[in-house]
């Protein structure tokens, strides 16, 4: 079964970059880290998905073309992102670009702003990228070593990479050893989040437990019961809590919410996650967190009220990542399905 099986998922999607832009808009009572924390999770959960599925198929993974499949999809979007922004800062004479070209061109963003104070340009958000990138480049070796074991290897792994990052990262913020920046930016502290999205892939894709997950009663409300836990344990706890356990425990939640929605997506409550124009906003979730800073920059100037800025804000966001998709990823996307399917 392929991504395109899984229903719900591309307007989780979407949800998850709409938090992140009404955040980044300057509403900063909506927790914005919490849609990256979805897209970390969703990422590993999708990515390890095909490679069991590869796995059950063909006896193996072939990494030359995962490599490749990845390639398309991810760099000529992201380059041309870099290249724009690179341009523009330049031309407007902003030299605060400069530094971080090397670290941008190379997906070591993260890195860069977890030791100089995430700071503010045009592509400090690119450090959450960088973050998948490094998944990318380490998952696949990881997983066909593990996958020898069986699927309980690669859940082992799993539970032991999630447990490590735990304990690391509460041992640098909890005992002083590193700040905030460097623990919200940095792999070695961020990866349980991606790691908890590919056990959970495990675990769908093991025939006993989803028999045991579907008998589990599923009242439409129970969404609604993860999404208030999730805003709790993001908002309303300390940032030690937060800056310790806190991802981890948001990455669970959100897979609980996976596991809902993939099990409600047809309850009336919820069949807007699937529908066209959701979905199609999903699908275009990549170039929107990409360029939405572009969309806001010229929706604030907007003599409007501020929610109708915000309103102006999206669309704009929407039109930049619809012309990014069409114009340029589609390409390199129809060479991506045609390798998929040979």
């Amino acid at each position: 079964m392929g991504r395109r099986h899984l229903p719900a998922l591309d307007g989780l999607r979407w949800v998850a970059v709409l938090v992140v832009m009404v955040y980044h808009f300057g509403w900063k009572a909506v927790p914005g880290d919490l849609g990256v924390s979805g897209f970390f999770v969703l990422s590993g959960f999708l990515i390890t998905w095909l490679l069991l599925r590869e796995h059950e198929r063909t006896g193996t993974i072939s990494l030359k073309n995962f490599y490749v499949r990845r390639t398309l999809r991810i760099f000529p979007a992201y380059y041309a992102f870099v290249a724009i922004c690179v341009g523009l800062d330049l031309l407007r004479g902003d030299e605060r670009v400069r530094p971080v070209i090397l670290p941008a061109l190379t997906y070591t963003v993260n890195y860069y702003n977890a030791l100089h104070g995430h700071p503010t340009n045009s592509m400090t958000h690119a450090w959450s990228l960088a973050v998948e990138e490094q998944f990318y480049l380490l998952w696949p070796f990881l997983f066909m070593l593990a996958i020898r074991f069986g699927r309980r290897g690669v859940a082992r792994v799993l539970v032991g990479a999630v447990t490590a990052v735990l304990v690391w990262r509460a041992w640098l913020f909890l005992g002083n050893t590193a700040g905030e920046a460097y623990v919200y930016n940095a792999f070695d502290t961020r990866f349980d989040n991606l790691a908890v999205g590919c056990l959970l892939a495990v675990v769908l894709t093991a025939p006993a437990l989803v028999r045991r997950l579907g008998a589990l009663p599923s009242p439409a409300w129970a969404p609604l019961v993860t999404v208030a836990l999730l805003v709790t344990s993001r908002s309303m706890i300390s940032d030690r809590w937060h800056y310790s356990a806190g991802f981890t425990v948001d990455a669970l939640l959100v897979a609980v919410l996976i596991v809902q929605l993939l099990t409600l997506h047809q309850h009336r409550a919820w069949r807007w996650l699937d529908h066209p124009t959701v979905k199609y906003l999903g699908l275009l979730s990549y170039p929107l967190y990409l360029y939405h800073g572009y969309g806001i920059s010229i929706g604030r100037r907007l003599p409007l009220a501020e929610p109708l800025q915000l309103a102006a804000s999206i669309g704009l966001s929407v039109a930049i990542a619809a012309g990014s998709y069409h114009l340029l990823e589609q390409r390199f996307l129809r060479l991506k399905d045609r390798l998929q399917t040979r």
